[in-house]
């Protein structure tokens, strides 16, 4: 049985509340268990680069969110749209946490690292263990280097044997490393043979809609048929092609009233506002960035959601939080993706799949989809439930880190 007050853990974070990441529901979770957590992170900024408003650019600053001690370092303005500054945030980011930890890391029992993208960051814990002895835990969101790598950067030469050592670093000195997708374990193993590696998934952030105590607020779709995607709107989520064939599917249904809703924002959404206006794209709406607490209403007036990543090796091993989500809205999903995620939807019966890199085939896919019955419908939902208990239960998999980071 674990004391709740045995341990202070310190969670080493790149994102924490006010964004929207998983990880505020695992701190709070452990905080209203008793647990003793701080926070390391950022000044929030994602997804657009830029500081939250009502939080000022410090180099250190300090806050408590529901009864949680958080303390922040400084960005660099910008990284979100500039490769070379975001090298530059990412560095700076890893300098004031390592100065900040080498003050205050004494302090702390253990730490727990979640990685969401860099592991620059993820290096003020490995300091903290080797200075201090802490024991350490990371969750793996994004895997390095094959990440850094997908976006053209340290490829060859001696920036990748310094990255790949860098990576080899960072895990070897973790006392236990777990990550959100399987298909991370090979990756990671090569550089660090010796360690077990966990399988530890998301779980689903949004509540369903019958479990809600109020009715969300109903949002109007446009149209008759619906697809739905909520999240970043990034190079990565690949909604250039999406669109590209809905638009080929549009030209050969012109009487069609299905429409694709874009929720969210991100560094591509302009450029994608653009495409639709200069081509004249029909029935393509984006309703911008909204509340995490409406969005169970807007997967409820959906009839088919969308889930899309660009079509690269380590994309393929990845399953987007969103995928989670999705699966608790009970709908049907459309997935332009390869990989882990297509072999889940197809596997299960969730929805449809096509190639991210075949416009035809979405097109042929929104043909399809909109041609079904409301009984084709209804029976691609009803594995969603499977899934969740057997893969994704929150419960289960809180109770699985607990005993990995306070034992």
């Amino acid at each position: 049985m674990i004391n709740p007050k045995e341990k202070n853990v310190l969670v080493i974070s790149e994102v924490f509340s006010p964004e929207e990441f998983i990880i505020n529901d695992l701190v709070f979770s452990w905080k209203n268990q008793g647990f003793l957590i701080s926070v390391l992170t950022r000044n929030p900024s994602y997804p657009l680069g830029k500081v939250f408003a009502g939080y000022r650019n410090r180099l250190f600053q300090k806050e408590v969110i529901r009864g949680v001690p958080v303390s922040r370092v400084q960005i660099i303005p910008g990284y979100k749209t500039n490769k070379f500054i975001k090298i530059l945030n990412y560095l700076w980011n890893m300098i004031l946490g390592l100065l900040w930890a080498i003050k205050n890391g004494r302090k702390f029992d253990s730490v727990f690292i979640y990685q969401t993208g860099p592991l620059t960051f993820s290096a003020i814990g490995i300091l903290i263990k080797l200075f201090y002895k802490k024991r350490t835990t990371i969750w793996t969101q994004d895997v390095w280097p094959e990440t850094v790598f997908a976006y053209g950067l340290a490829t060859k030469g001696i920036s990748r044997l310094i990255l790949e050592k860098f990576v080899g670093w960072v895990y070897s000195h973790c006392d236990n490393i777990t990550v959100s997708c399987p298909g991370y374990i090979a990756i990671i193993n090569k550089y660090c043979p010796s360690k077990t590696i966990h399988y530890v998934p998301q779980w689903s952030l949004t509540p369903k809609v019958s479990d809600l105590t109020e009715n969300p607020q109903k949002i109007r779709f446009p149209g008759k048929f619906n697809f739905v995607f909520a999240g970043n709107i990034g190079t990565v989520q690949n909604l250039e092609n999406v669109i590209s064939g809905f638009e080929l599917f549009f030209r050969n249904n012109g009487d069609s009233e299905a429409w694709i809703n874009l929720i969210g924002d991100g560094s591509l959404l302009k450029h994608l506002q653009e495409m639709v206006m200069s081509n004249k794209i029909k029935n393509v709406k984006f309703w911008g960035r909204m509340k995490s607490s409406e969005i169970p209403g807007l997967y409820d007036q959906a009839d088919v959601l969308l889930i899309s990543l660009e079509n690269r090796p380590i994309y393929n091993l990845t399953i987007p939080a969103k995928f989670q989500s999705y699966l608790n809205a009970e709908k049907p999903i459309f997935g332009v993706i390869g990989g882990e995620v297509a072999s889940l939807i197809t596997n299960y019966d969730l929805g449809w799949v096509s190639s991210p890199d075949n416009i035809r085939e979405i097109a042929n896919s929104f043909q399809e989809i909109t041609s079904c019955s409301q009984e084709i419908l209804v029976e691609k939902t009803r594995n969603a439930n499977t899934l969740l208990v057997t893969q994704f239960n929150k419960e289960e998999i809180i109770q699985k880190l607990t005993a990995l980071v306070f034992n």
